[in-house]
């Protein structure tokens, strides 16, 4: 008897250990075997090019002697640039979502999410989708976020997802004119069939022998400290129109030249054009208007 019992516990020992060796090499078969702490491990100074894939779009940034380009043609926004690599890192997943591909399409981490792929070099360090964004309460927002080899979907609280931009124009430096109001000496207006400058004399603002309204001058100032645009324009062919230039006390002129079909440029962005009526008409005026006629 004595023997038999023994056997017995020796049979229930092994079915025991078979059970836990199941659980644990088979239970999660297909899944993550654990919940990620971290999504986004990405060196800044190392990352050398950043693929943005969105439904209908594909931007391509590129590092070349430390300088960032759009899609190998345009300058980007160095500053612009790392801070999308800087948001990237914001991403912290706070629990799990699903860890099943049927809810891909719910949450949006397939092929209508926003893919961001980061390389060093030739090496592959980041390949992530960026999901569906979603408010909780007045103050507490979160996305989704999926790994693009892995199932698991995860919740990534406090980052949102539109803080990623989708297009070549988003990572381009978009400035037409800036600077500071108080540094304007004078404007000359050159159009076609007149052309006359607003000259600053003993602190007031001239046109010609005719006091300018100052109210319009300040105005019109103010809207020229940061002129920016998204419109971005291959150069048409179209004739110059007219342009103005801005005198500065210590810095370079800058020039503003449009053309036909909206289109202008900016001395202060070299090798951009543009396409923007709201910004010509904000920045080209009339001699009437200076008179606050």
């Amino acid at each position: 008897m004595k023997g038999k019992k023994i056997v017995r516990l020796l049979v229930v020992l092994v079915v025991l250990v078979g059970v836990f060796l199941v659980v644990k090499y088979t239970g999660n078969a297909g899944r993550s075997k654990t919940f990620r702490s971290s999504l986004v491990e990405i060196d800044t100074a190392k990352v050398s090019k950043l693929e943005i894939l969105s439904p209908g779009d594909t931007t391509v940034l590129t590092r070349e002697s430390g300088e960032w380009k759009v899609n190998q043609l345009k300058k980007a926004d160095k500053n612009t640039v790392k801070a999308l690599m800087n948001n990237l890192k914001q991403i912290k997943p706070s629990r799990l979502a699903s860890r099943t591909e049927d809810s891909w399409k719910d949450f949006q981490v397939d092929d209508a999410g926003t893919r961001v792929i980061a390389y060093e070099g030739s090496d592959k360090v980041l390949d992530i989708i960026l999901g569906r964004f979603n408010v909780e309460g007045q103050r507490s927002f979160y996305s989704y976020v999926r790994l693009n080899e892995e199932a698991d979907v995860y919740v990534a609280k406090d980052f949102m997802k539109m803080s990623v931009g989708t297009g070549s124009a988003d990572y381009r430096n978009d400035d037409v004119v800036r600077l500071v109001k108080d540094s304007v000496s004078s404007i000359a207006f050159n159009y076609p069939d007149s052309a006359f400058t607003l000259d600053k004399v003993d602190g007031k603002w001239q046109l010609g022998e005719m006091a300018a309204d100052s109210a319009s001058v300040a105005k019109y100032l103010q809207s020229l400290t940061f002129v920016n645009s998204k419109n971005f324009a291959e150069r048409s062919g179209a004739p110059v129109l007219y342009d103005l230039v801005i005198g500065l006390n210590g810095g370079n002129d800058i020039q503003v030249t449009a053309y036909g079909n909206d289109q202008f440029s900016s001395s202060y962005k070299e090798d951009e054009y543009w396409q923007d009526s709201a910004v010509t008409d904000k920045i080209f005026k009339g001699k009437s208007y200076f008179l606050g006629e």
